[in-house]
């Protein structure tokens, strides 16, 4: 009995001391996951810093509708909650460093997530920074390291940045719509130069040059921003556009101003219209001349092609969503109608 006795007391004496043990071990940890991608690192960088995208690729909860998006949801302060839980940019860096503090299921991290390149690829890291409470604590004392038990939770999260990014990429179609008649437009605009992987980011970084020069111009924009084709270099790939944004009356921009201000009379076209990312421009392009040669349309030489954007980036970051309109100008106003009994 007495045996049996000591045995009881060693055994609670045991397990307070791990509890004590437990308990007085470190609770700050950090950690760090990355993933390698082909993906640019602005394109990167502009889906996580747009919480609109958070509910995709987060490895916590991905039923949508339990969601809540703050009014602020992309780049410092935005803010999305669900169940209790939430996600909060405290600071973004411009195509660089987003630093995203976490709450979720009682447990509090401050994160980084940043981008590097290496040898033509990018790596996605995120560095996770938490304190361990005391049932953490046991689980970890009995199962591995703060690597080990969340490492995997947050490389999910990681992976499923680069998928969603793809997926969306490879997600596009092309349609083609015919002549349609095009009215006189007013507009400003600003010259781009890029290679198509990048055209996006560059189109989207003068569009928003551009609304901020109307803002501060008092400019009121009349339609959705379109692009005119310059010229492609097909050594190196790289694509010259303009950039332009509709507006309702003329404006006289001060000379060595990088925005000008146009007019482009009215003018009938043949429309193929792209919905997906602007990388598959080129398709869209191929597309447009092919139905222009096989109709025996004549192509306006005094104006030059255009893209209307519909739906953009400024709109939306999936690039599945994006609508784009390509427009070749042509001397027709409709489609020749061939009558078969006179080709036999």
């Amino acid at each position: 009995m007495k045996i049996l006795k000591y045995v009881v007391i060693i055994f609670a004496l045991a397990i307070v001391f791990l509890t004590v043990y437990i308990a007085t071990n470190k609770s700050e940890f950090e950690i760090e996951v990355q993933e390698e991608t082909d993906l640019s690192q602005q394109r990167l960088y502009r889906y996580v810093n747009n919480l609109q995208n958070f509910s995709d690729w987060n490895a916590w909860n991905n039923q949508t509708e339990n969601f809540r998006i703050d009014s602020i949801y992309k780049g410092t302060n935005a803010r999305i909650g669900w169940l209790g839980n939430e996600a909060f940019i405290k600071n973004a860096v411009d195509n660089d460093t987003i630093y995203l503090n976490l709450d979720i299921d009682g447990s509090a991290y401050t994160t980084k997530i940043y981008f590097e390149k290496e040898k033509g690829a990018v790596k996605i890291l995120w560095k996770i920074n938490g304190n361990l409470s005391f049932t953490e604590k046991v689980k970890l004392f009995f199962q591995g390291t703060p690597q080990t038990i969340y490492g995997p939770v947050f490389k999910t999260g990681l992976v499923n940045i680069k998928e969603n990014i793809i997926k969306s990429l490879n997600s596009f179609s092309v349609k083609n719509e015919g002549i349609v008649a095009i009215p006189e437009t007013i507009y400003i605009k600003q010259v781009v130069e890029s290679n198509i992987e990048n055209l996006g980011d560059k189109i989207f970084q003068s569009m928003k040059h551009m609304n901020n020069f109307a803002e501060n111009f008092e400019l009121e924009p009349y339609g959705s921003p379109f692009t005119i084709f310059e010229n492609i270099d097909v050594l190196s790939g790289n694509v010259r556009y303009s950039v332009c944004m509709p507006i309702k009356n003329i404006f006289h921009t001060a000379a060595g101003s990088d925005i000008v201000c146009e007019t482009k009379p009215a003018f009938h076209g043949y429309k193929t219209v792209l919905q997906g990312d602007y990388i598959h421009s080129d398709k869209a392009w191929q597309e447009v001349k092919k139905e222009i040669s096989k109709h025996n349309l004549t192509r306006r030489p005094d104006l030059k092609p255009l893209s209307i954007y519909k739906t953009s980036i400024l709109t939306t970051q999936r690039s599945d969503e994006w609508i784009t309109e390509f427009i070749i100008p042509v001397n027709e106003s409709y489609i020749p109608i061939v009558d078969s009994d006179i080709q036999r």
